[in-house]
């Protein structure tokens, strides 16, 4: 190379040396080839190659998830009481855990072609937005199943990468179980909704027949199974026992309005094959309850049907036996049924004994059991029913017994468990036994 070649390429480098590089840059776009600062990086991994993964809970409310691992991080989010999350690692004051699932994660979409990466190190972020958190990044070649964002088409809404991780200091969560325990506890949530459903649209479709050819048992194990079989499930259980009731219920008040319809094409005692002192005579079944009694000591009196016309306490005063302050309507409707009793009582008695109606409630009570349950208003418009009220079972909330009182207000009691004492009564040829109330425990 001759001297004046060589100055001329001399030349030329001390002129390039003198100009500073330009690089272009696309305007709004992710820069996939800008170094990242020690924030942007992804997330340090200082994790021990032995730690074995597990499954943390919350231990109180308000726990920080953040991006990194220090208390100057970002924060993602705030974790409550018995949220769960599965550790993957730890640094020194914080555990490295999975993103939960409900965490959503975006990409550029200038950097995506045909559901592949075009691009090196191409951020991954929070939010649909080039200010939003850096929380992972993807290099060219990498697939991505992504849908366009509702919130910015210029995103894609991606799964969060398999790298990314979020921290929450060690000292707010707990061991509890295995890493399989979440995915367990979400076969179990799909297990119980699936059953929900499965037995509510069952007892959906019963519920719409006659009712002999209603069959609620399938529903109704359902709703028991989960009541006792996913007790860690409390939204589940408290709609199956919802459910139960309200299927129960839509059930009696079928059975019922079957009982009474069926009731009303019964033949007349003129053409009955039942003899007249049968008709005038009521027979009572002992209930199949704790605490029965023998109801062959029972006095068995004629079935007396309430009048529709309002009833005046004066005319049936037995010598102020009842409290006109205290007594309801509903109550006071039930005086004459009372009266006919007392009447068919006195006439066992010796003649001239003097018993009086106070005698009648004593003697009575001497006889009466105590049944449990709960106290339900029977308001149905018929003219024959044993009761105000109905009893159910606490346990399968079925109708046990007809209720009603001229001593004690019923109405009180509704909806509310109770211990009741009673003492039989005509029951109409009604479904179950009926009971007037004398008190309760």
């Amino acid at each position: 190379m001759s001297w004046s070649t060589y100055g001329f390429y001399s030349t030329l480098m001390l002129l390039a040396s003198s100009f500073p590089l330009v690089v272009f840059s696309l305007p709004n776009a992710e820069q996939t080839f800008t170094p990242q600062s020690e924030e942007q990086k992804s997330n340090p991994q200082e994790e021990e190659k032995s730690f074995e993964s597990f499954t943390g809970k919350v231990v109180r409310n308000k726990v920080r998830l953040r991006l990194q691992p220090s208390l100057d991080a970002p924060i993602l989010r705030e974790l409550q009481r018995d949220d769960l999350l599965i550790v993957v690692g730890e640094t020194e004051e914080f555990y490295a855990v999975l993103p939960p699932k409900d965490i959503k994660a975006y990409v550029f979409r200038t950097f995506v072609l045909d559901n592949t990466i075009e691009g090196e190190r191409v951020n991954v972020r929070l939010e649909p937005a080039l200010e939003a958190p850096i929380i992972g990044q993807l290099n060219r070649g990498d697939s991505v199943n992504g849908v366009v964002s509702p919130l910015n088409n210029k995103w894609l809404e991606i799964a969060i990468p398999d790298t990314t991780h979020f921290y929450v200091c060690k000292e707010y969560l707990e061991k509890a179980g295995s890493a399989a325990m979440i995915a367990e506890l979400e076969n179990r949530r799909k297990e119980v909704n699936d059953l929900l459903n499965t037995s509510y649209m069952l007892g959906q479709k019963e519920i719409q027949n006659d009712y002999p050819d209603i069959e609620l048992d399938n529903a109704l194990l359902g709703f028991n199974t989960i009541i006792k079989q996913y007790p860690d499930f409390p939204n589940q259980v408290a709609r199956a026992k919802e459910l139960q009731a309200q299927f129960q219920d839509q059930f009696l008040q079928k059975k019922i309005a079957y009982l009474e319809e069926k009731a009303a094409y019964t033949p007349s005692a003129s053409s009955s094959t039942t003899s007249s002192q049968d008709q005038e005579r009521l027979y009572v079944k002992a209930p199949l309850l704790e605490n029965t009694f023998d109801s062959s000591q029972y006095v068995e009196a004629e079935s007396y049907v309430p009048e529709d016309e309002t009833f005046h306490l004066d005319e049936y005063d037995w010598e102020n036996l009842f409290d006109s302050n205290y007594m309801t309507p509903k109550m006071a409707a039930w005086i004459p049924q009372e009266k006919k009793l007392y009447q068919a009582w006195l006439s066992q008695m010796p003649s001239g004994s003097g018993q009086k109606v106070e005698d009648f409630y004593k003697t009575s009570l001497d006889k009466a059991a105590v049944i449990t349950g709960i106290v339900q208003p029977y308001n149905r418009p018929i003219k024959n029913k044993p009761g105000d009220y109905v009893l159910l079972s606490q346990a399968t909330k079925s109708p046990i017994a007809y209720l009603y009182s001229t001593k004690v207000n019923l109405q009180d009691r509704q909806g509310a468990a109770s211990n009741l004492h009673v003492i039989q009564r005509p029951n109409n040829n009604f479904a179950f036994p009926a009971y007037f109330v004398i008190g309760v425990e």
